[in-house]
């Protein structure tokens, strides 16, 4: 069990370092040097954790939505507030994280890969597909709630209204890195506020 423990101690490292790589370089440009060089490990124990460079970037995939998501998600399932002020909330947290903590540059990990990969690999297009759905249909469930209470008068399917947002969140992130401002990501957030949950 110990080996175990130091096991996927030393895979969850590997990811970590990684990821940092992945998210900044893409898939095609990160190589396995890249990552084991950033972990300070010799290449060939790469392989004794992962199967392969795609192997890595399907479980760094997981990790990543459940270190970014997480905290998002919990923003979701509090129901001591009323739904339509966690959806807003929810948002607001999202665009802090880009533009606080990621100053506008890195944009989506997840959104990165699946530009990149998505018509190449479909490992790495189907782990990202089901983390997207599992966001959306935690979305849905919240809009439907405010929906359901009067709190969101727009009165299109909430499953319709949550992939619409989350595409367009994704083109805003875009934008953002392409214009290396914040102002795509504000203006994605009044028509969220203003307009879709009206």
């Amino acid at each position: 069990m110990l080996k175990t423990v130091k096991h996927d101690a030393k895979a969850d490292f590997l990811l970590e370092k990684g990821i940092e790589i992945l998210w900044s370089k893409g898939y095609n440009a990160t190589s396995v040097n890249d990552i084991v060089k950033a972990a300070d490990v010799p290449k060939g124990s790469f392989y004794f954790y992962f199967n392969s460079k795609e192997d890595f970037a399907v479980k760094a995939i997981d990790k990543y939505f459940d270190a970014h998501f997480g905290p998002s998600r919990d923003i979701l399932r509090d129901t001591s507030i009323a739904p339509k002020q966690r959806l807003l909330n929810f948002y607001e947290h999202r665009l802090h994280m880009l533009k606080e903590e990621m100053n506008c540059k890195k944009g989506c990990m997840a959104c990165n890969l699946s530009s990149e990969m998505a018509e190449h690999n479909e490992n790495i297009r189907t782990a990202i597909l089901a983390k997207a759905q599992m966001i959306i249909s935690s979305i849905t469930e919240v809009i439907q709630e405010a929906q359901d209470l009067g709190e969101i008068k727009n009165t299109t399917k909430a499953e319709v209204l949550a992939a619409f947002i989350e595409d367009a969140g994704k083109g805003s992130m875009i934008s953002m890195k392409e214009t290396k401002s914040a102002e795509p990501i504000d203006n994605f957030r009044i028509m969220v506020n203003e307009i879709l949950f009206r």
